[in-house]
C-alpha cells in the first residue's frame, strides 16, 4: 500500500529491527505484545506509528484502540491484525484491556501499547500475562543520531543540542531554532533561574507540571527549588505546606515518572524539566520558598554550598549574614566550579553596603579568570592590584594575562612576586615565547614544591628544545605525578602534557589526557583550559587524518576562546586548523586565512602550514622567503621540537628554485632530526640530482607517519616512476595516494592526484587485466593482499594502514574473487608466483 515517504528514525535501529522481527512473527501465526515504555516525548508513539506503517504496507490489517473505549470489534476476527494501543498507562481499570491481556485470542494478533516509565499496574499485568511480550525501552539519542536527523549541524552543535534536550526527541524538537547555548545556561542546576527558557521550550518543558493539581504542582515547584537532587525534609520545609500532604504529592509525582527517588532524595527526570517547573512558579513564591530552605539549612548545620544556593536567591540588601555564607561557599568551591564562586562573590558584594566588598574583589578576579571570564576577570583583578600585592592575586593577574596573549604584561607582574607558583607562570609563559628559560624555571617550580606544574613544564620545554632524552628522562614523572593526582590539582596541565606526548609520538597517551582535561573542563565550569585542550585534539585528529575532526574540534576551540575574549586562544585553534583547510579547500583558501598569534611557538604552527601551501602553489620563491621571514635563512630561530619540519620544506622550496646544493644540506638536517618528512625532502633532492633510484627509495622511506603524509609520499613515488617509464606501477601507487586522501577527507589532494592520474592515462592508455592475476588488483588491494600473504591478520591490517576492520574484510573479499582463490594461502601463492 502506498504513501509517502517517511524520514527516517535516527538512532532506533535496534527498536526498528525488533519491531520488524514482531512483523514476521506475526505473519508467522503467532500472537504477541510489543510492549514499548518511556519518558515522555522519547518516542514511543513514533515507533508505534512505523510499526502500523510496516504492517499496512505488508497488507496486515491495522486497528487503533481510544484510551476512552474498547476496541469496537473482537480483534481476532482479522487475522493477522495488529491493534495499536498508544497512553495505555491511562489505561487503569479498563476491564477490556486487562482481559485482553489475561486470555490470548485465536488467531495471530500483535498488540503494540505504549506506556509511560512510573506506571507500575501495567508491567505487573504483562508479568502475568500469557502473551509473549517483546519489552522495548527507547534511550535518549545521542550526538551520531542528533547529527543524522540534522545534517550540516556542526558535531559540537549536536552535542550541545543533547545535552540541553537529554537526547529526548520531543525536546529536542522544541529547541529547533533556538540557541542551545542559552538552553545549557537555563538548566545548569548552578545557575538555575539565571537564564530562562525560551518560550517555545517552555511550554513543552512545562507541560506536565502545569497539568498537575494545585498541591502536586506545589510540590513540583519545591523539588526543583530546593536542589539537584533534594532532601526529603528539605522538600517538605520549602513547600511550605503539611508534611503528609508533601509525602502524597511526591508519591503522585514519582508514579507518574515526573520526579524520581533515590531513597530520601528526589530528582527530576530531566534538568530541562526541572528548570521548566521553576520557572513556572513565579518570582515571589520561588523567593519565600528559598527563604524557608535557607533558614532551616542555617539551623540544621547544612551543608554551604546548598545554603549558598538559597541565599544568593532569598537574601536582600544588608543582609551580612548571607553574605558571608556566599563568600564562603565561594571559597570552598573556586576550583571545582568557578562560575558558580564569582556568581555568588558577585551576590555577595551586592549584598553589603557600599565599600565593605572591596576584601572580596580579589576572590572574585580568581573565580572570573578560572571560569574563563577573561575580560572582566582582567579588569576586577587590576582593579585588586591597585590595593594589594597579594601573591594569589598578582598570579591569577598573569595567568589571566597569558590567556589573553598578553605576554609581556603577565612577565611584568611576574616580577613582582617571588611566591610558589610564580616560577611554574614564567616557565609557561617561557614555553609561549619559545624562550630556553622555560625549562631553567620549570626546576625552580619542582624546587619550591610545585611538582605537577613544574615536571610537565620541564617536559615541554625539553621537547620544544630538542632535546633527545625527553621520553625518558623528563616526560614519565610528568605522567606519574598527572595519573596518581586527583582532577582538581592537575587539570591545568594536562594540554601542556598532551602537547609533550603528540611530539613524541604517544597519540594514545596524549588523546586519554586530552578526554581527561576536557572531562575536568566541562564538568566544573573551569572553560579557561578547554580551547587549548581542544587544540590538542585537533592537532591529534590532523595526526591520524581525521580531517573532518581537525575543522569540527577548531571550530569550537574558536567558539568557547571567543566568548573568552581571547582572540589569542583563538587564533591557536585556526593555526592548528590551517593544514587541514590546505589538503581539503587548497593553497589559496589556506594562504587566506592565515591567523596571527602572539606566541611565537603557536606563530611557528601557523608557519609551518604557510610554507607547505606555498608548496603546494608552486610558488618556491614566497616559501623560501616566508621560511627566511618566520624562523630564519639558517632557520636559527626555529624551535628544536619543529627544525626538522622547517629544514624539509625549505628543502623542497630550494629544489623548486633549482639550488640543489643547498637544498641537499637541508634534506639531510631533516632526515637527522625528522626521518618521514626528511626522507620526502630528499627524495626531491635525489630527483632533482637525476638520481631516480635513490628518489624513488627515498620516496618509499617516506611512506611511514599519519595517513595523509603516507598517501603524500605515495604520490611523489608515484611521480618517480612515472618518470622512469613504470607507468603500471606509478598507476598503482596513485591509486593508493587517492584512496588514502579519500579515506582523510582531504578533498583538494584527492582531486588533485586524480588530475595527474588522468595525465598517465593520456601518456600510456591502461590495457585490461585480466581476472586471475595480480595485476587485476587496485592499489589498495594489492597493499592488503601483500600484508594477508605476509601473515597478518585483518585487524592487524587495519590498524596498519588506518581503515576500518569492514573496509578491510571487503578488500579482502575483491582480492579473492579477482584472483580467483578462496584463501589467505591461495593469496600468498598468487603473489608468491608473480614475484618469481
Amino acid at each position: 500500500m502506498g504513501g509517502p515517504a517517511r524520514e527516517p528514525l535516527a538512532g532506533r535501529e535496534q527498536e526498528l529491527s525488533a519491531l520488524q522481527r514482531s512483523l514476521d512473527a506475526l505473519v508467522a501465526g503467532q500472537s504477541l505484545v510489543v510492549a514499548v515504555h518511556g519518558e515522555q516525548g522519547i518516542g514511543k508513539t513514533r515507533l508505534l506509528a512505523e510499526l502500523a506503517a510496516d504492517a499496512d504496507s505488508a497488507g496486515i490489517g491495522v486497528r487503533f484502540a481510544e484510551v476512552s473505549r474498547s476496541p469496537s470489534e473482537r480483534i481476532s476476527e482479522h487475522c493477522p491484525s495488529v491493534l495499536v494501543i498508544d497512553d495505555a498507562h491511562a489505561l487503569n481499570g479498563a476491564e477490556w484491556l486487562e482481559s485482553l491481556l489475561r486470555v490470548p485470542p485465536s488467531g495471530p494478533v500483535l498488540v503494540a501499547l505504549a506506556y509511560r516509565d512510573g506506571c507500575q499496574w501495567l508491567p505487573a499485568a504483562l508479568a502475568r500475562s500469557p502473551w509473549q511480550v517483546t519489552r522495548l525501552s527507547p534511550g535518549p539519542l545521542d550526538t551520531s543520531a542528533v547529527a543524522a536527523l540534522m545534517p550540516g549541524t556542526p558535531r559540537h552543535v549536536c552535542s550541545q543540542l543533547v545535552a540541553a534536550s537529554g537526547g529526548n526527541p520531543l525536546y529536542l524538537s522544541a529547541l529547533s531554532g533556538v540557541s542551545p547555548e542559552s538552553v545549557l545556561s537555563a538548566i545548569d542546576p548552578r545557575g538555575l533561574g539565571e537564564t530562562p527558557l525560551p518560550d517555545a521550550v517552555l511550554a513543552v518543558a512545562a507541560s506536565e507540571v502545569l497539568a498537575l493539581n494545585e498541591i502536586q504542582r506545589e510540590v513540583a515547584y519545591a523539588v526543583a527549588a530546593s536542589g539537584a537532587p533534594a532532601d526529603l525534609d528539605v522538600v517538605v520545609r520549602t513547600s511550605g505546606l503539611p508534611e503528609p500532604a508533601v509525602l502524597r504529592a511526591l508519591d503522585d509525582l514519582v508514579a507518574t515518572g515526573l520526579v524520581r527517588a533515590h531513597g530520601s532524595r528526589i530528582a527530576f527526570r530531566h534538568p530541562l524539566v526541572r528548570a521548566a517547573a521553576y520557572q513556572s512558579a513565579g518570582v515571589t513564591w520561588r523567593t519565600a520558598a528559598h527563604r524557608r530552605a535557607g533558614e532551616y539549612l542555617r539551623a540544621k548545620g547544612g551543608p554551604l554550598p546548598l545554603q549558598a544556593f538559597h541565599a544568593a536567591r532569598a537574601a536582600t540588601y544588608g543582609d551580612v549574614a548571607a553574605a558571608s555564607t556566599l563568600a564562603s561557599a565561594a571559597e570552598v568551591v573556586l576550583d571545582s566550579a568557578p562560575g558558580t564562586a564569582a556568581k555568588w562573590v558577585d551576590r555577595a558584594i551586592q549584598l553589603l553596603p557600599h565599600g565593605a566588598g572591596k576584601r572580596l574583589v580579589p576572590l572574585l578576579g580568581r573565580a572570573l579568570g578560572l571560569g574563563g571570564d577573561l575580560t572582566r576577570a582582567r579588569d576586577v583583578l587590576h582593579q585588586a592590584l591597585a590595593a594589594t600585592d597579594e601573591p594569589e592575586v598578582v598570579l591569577a593577574c598573569a595567568r589571566t594575562e597569558r590567556l589573553l596573549g598578553r605576554y609581556t604584561e603577565a612577565e611584568a607582574l611576574l616580577a613582582r612576586t617571588s611566591a610558589p607558583g610564580a616560577a611554574a607562570e614564567r616557565a609557561a609563559i617561557a614555553a609561549l615565547l619559545s624562550d630556553t628559560t622555560c625549562v631553567d624555571h620549570a626546576k625552580q617550580a619542582i624546587a619550591e614544591g610545585d611538582e605537577v606544574a613544574g615536571h610537565v613544564l620541564l617536559a615541554l620545554g625539553s621537547v620544544r628544545a630538542g632535546e633527545s632524552n625527553v621520553d625518558g628522562g623528563t616526560h614519565w614523572p610528568a605522567v606519574r605525578l598527572v595519573d596518581g593526582l586527583p582532577d582538581a590539582v592537575v587539570g591545568d596541565h594536562l594540554a601542556a602534557l598532551a602537547w609533550v606526548e603528540l611530539a613524541l609520538d604517544r597519540s594514545a597517551e596524549a588523546a586519554r589526557h586530552v578526554r581527561r582535561g576536557l572531562d575536568i573542563a566541562r564538568g566544573t565550569g573551569r572553560r579557561s583550559s578547554v580551547p587549548e585542550l581542544l587544540a590538542v585534539d585537533a592537532a591529534l585528529a590532523l595526526r591520524s587524518g581525521h580531517l573532518d575532526r581537525v575543522r569540527t574540534s577548531c571550530e569550537e576551540a574558536r567558539a568557547v576562546a571567543t566568548a573568552m575574549g581571547s582572540a589569542e586562544l583563538a587564533a591557536l585553534a585556526s593555526a592548528v586548523e590551517l593544514s587541514a583547510v590546505l589538503w581539503q579547500s587548497g593553497p589559496e583558501e589556506a594562504l587566506a586565512s592565515v591567523p596571527a598569534p602572539r606566541s611565537p611557538w603557536w606563530s611557528e604552527i601557523a608557519g609551518l602550514a604557510v610554507a607547505e601551501a606555498y608548496l603546494a602553489a608552486g610558488d618556491f620563491a614566497a616559501c623560501a622567503r616566508h621560511i627566511a621571514d618566520t624562523v630564519g635563512a639558517d632557520l636559527s630561530r626555529a624551535s628544536g621540537w619543529d627544525q626538522g619540519t622547517w629544514a624539509a620544506h625549505l628543502a623542497v622550496a630550494l629544489v623548486g628554485l633549482d639550488r640543489v646544493d643547498e637544498a641537499a644540506g637541508f634534506a639531510e638536517e631533516a632526515v637527522a632530526r625528522e626521518s618521514a618528512i626528511g626522507h620526502f625532502a630528499r627524495s626531491h633532492v635525489f630527483a632533482a640530482m637525476g638520481r631516480s633510484s635513490a628518489a624513488r627509495d627515498e620516496a618509499a622511506r617516506a611512506i611511514t607517519g599519519g595517513p595523509v603524509r603516507q598517501a603524500r609520499a605515495r604520490e611523489l613515488l608515484a611521480e618517480h616512476l612515472a618518470a622512469g617509464g613504470d607507468l603500471a606501477t606509478a598507476r598503482i601507487e596513485l591509486g593508493r595516494a587517492k584512496e588514502g586522501y579519500l579515506a582523510c577527507g582531504a578533498t583538494w589532494l584527492s582531486t588533485r592526484v586524480r588530475l595527474t592520474e588522468t595525465r598517465l592515462g593520456a601518456r600510456a592508455p591502461r590495457s585490461r587485466s585480466p581476472h586471475g592475476t595480480v595485476e587485476a588488483l587496485s592499489g589498495r588491494e594489492l597493499e592488503i593482499a601483500e600484508l594477508v600473504a605476509s601473515g597478518l591478520t585483518n585487524r592487524e591490517v587495519a590498524t596498519q594502514l588506518f581503515l576500518s576492520r569492514k573496509t578491510v574484510e571487503g578488500h579482502l573479499a575483491r582480492v579473492f574473487t579477482k584472483l580467483g582463490v578462496k584463501s589467505r594461502m591461495g593469496v600468498a601463492q598468487r603473489l608468491a608466483a608473480r614475484s618469481s
